[in-house]
């Protein structure tokens, strides 16, 4: 009995059997269309401007040889650029090129996820000897060996980066995509303005993590249809033919935004959404209670004694994490007999949440402009607090919903405590914020933990 083959083996046999109909399909083209003569002209022109260019480009070196050291530190700039170009393209490309073989491929006994493994590999391979081919020659006559090596370090380490996100945000809503753009647009705005690279690094970094933790389903029959376009689409072939193969237009960059807002109504979330807003119409007064509430414990007390926004902003952000979660707990009055599918029911509250706490973000930022923070400092503290709020109020909610549900679940009150805690240092400090990410994150199991039953 033969042994099944692993992946990778039908993955080479793939490419060879894909790259092998290309060629066939080129010469084809080419015995019908190209006129022998006028390759052999062609080429002559081609050798002769080559001769050109040589000289022209050591010249051109001769000019510029030493004078790139301007353009070094602007290196720090490629993580920036890598995501925004990975948002702007996610809309209409999934980057990674999974085609319909490589679906059927994953029907059989191989791991699409290893499928996608070798493709990002491939893609990136090539990418390296382009890097290598191209920009680090240029590099290393325009700049010094470090400027060069900084440069070259941070595009191997930007294209990969900028591959993972577009092939995770093709499978978002648009409005994942244009938030990523716009936030990573502003962090390239103060770039250019001279803030601290590390401090906007760190903000790229939490915009990662919490991209990291929103986990969404890959569109898979979207992928495949552009994807098949794209491989098969060969330019010298439609040129000479005059036929190009094309993807949908409904996966045009308005036809997208224009098809989800279209059926926005008919999705379990967004119905789910729906509900919550008339809970919420009914439950008002709680909350037109609890929000101001807390924007004046922001506010007021600070505004005396201004050591006190140590306190204040960890008992406000307690404060509304609580009344929220409280106000989850009646989730069963909510929805009565309707089925709860839960992943909807807490993604269609949570939205509902983060947008009722702007009003506590805008209060935080009023009052230390008042007291005369540095915006650097502010702009530290909103990254912490955003990150920190993003995970617990997740976790509030989960554990609230597991409370309903009667089921056994694990609280590890240690990281809010001490996440809080640094938060409020954070205000006396800002460099106690780089441990929020450190303990708001679990990495692994650990001892210590209460059960709640």
């Amino acid at each position: 009995m033969m042994e099944p083959m692993t992946t990778y083996s039908v993955y080479k046999w793939l490419r060879k059997k894909r790259r092998k109909k290309k060629f066939d399909i080129y010469k084809q083209t080419y015995h019908m269309v190209v006129d022998p003569v006028m390759v052999f002209y062609s080429g002559l022109f081609v050798i002769f401007c080559l001769f050109i260019g040589y000289d022209w480009l050591q010249e051109l070196i001769t000019l510029f040889d030493g004078r790139g050291s301007f353009i070094a530190p602007y290196a720090f700039f490629l993580p920036f650029l890598a995501i925004i170009s990975a948002a702007v393209t996610s809309f209409t490309d999934p980057g990674i090129r999974f085609t319909s073989s490589e679906l059927q491929l994953s029907f059989l006994p191989h791991s699409r996820k290893r499928l996608l493994t070798y493709l990002f590999l491939e893609k990136y391979i090539v990418q390296l000897l382009i890097i290598l081919a191209v920009p680090l020659p240029f590099a290393l006559v325009l700049m010094s060996w470090e400027s060069a090596a900084l440069w070259v370090s941070l595009l191997l380490f930007s294209y990969p980066l900028s591959l993972w996100l577009q092939w995770n945000l093709f499978s978002l809503s648009s409005v994942h995509k244009m938030s990523v753009a716009i936030f990573s647009a502003a962090l390239s705005f103060l770039f250019f303005l001279g803030y601290p690279v590390m401090l906007l690094y760190l903000g790229l970094s939490v915009l990662i993590l919490v991209f990291f933790i929103r986990q969404e389903e890959v569109d898979w029959g979207r992928v495949i249809d552009i994807n098949d376009a794209r491989v098969w689409n060969m330019w010298l072939v439609g040129y000479f033919t005059e036929v190009n193969i094309k993807p949908p237009k409904r996966f045009g960059i308005t036809k997208s935004i224009w098809k989800k807002k279209r059926g926005r109504h008919y999705s379990v979330r967004h119905l789910y959404g729906r509900i919550w807003t008339g809970y919420f119409q009914k439950s008002a007064d709680v909350i037109w209670k609890t929000i101001p509430t807390v924007c004046l414990i922001i506010l007021v007390i600070p505004m005396r004694v201004d050591w006190m926004l140590m306190f204040t902003l960890p008992i406000a952000i307690v404060v509304y994490h609580e009344v929220a979660g409280g106000l989850f707990s009646d989730v069963e009055n909510v929805f009565h007999s309707l089925p709860l599918e839960e992943e909807s029911c807490k993604s269609s509250y949570l939205k509902w949440v983060y947008f009722g706490f702007l009003p506590v973000f805008i209060s935080f930022v009023t009052i230390q402009i008042v007291l005369g923070e540095s915006l650097g400092a502010i702009g530290m503290q909103l990254i912490a607090i955003i990150l920190f709020v993003y995970v617990d109020l997740a976790r509030v909610i989960n554990e609230r919903l597991m409370m309903v549900q009667k089921e056994n679940f694990y609280r590890e009150e240690w990281r809010r405590v001490a996440s809080l805690m640094l938060l409020g240092a954070g205000v006396y400090h800002p460099l106690f914020l780089l441990a929020v990410p450190l303990v708001v994150f679990k990495l692994g199991r650990s001892g210590g933990r209460e059960l709640i039953s």
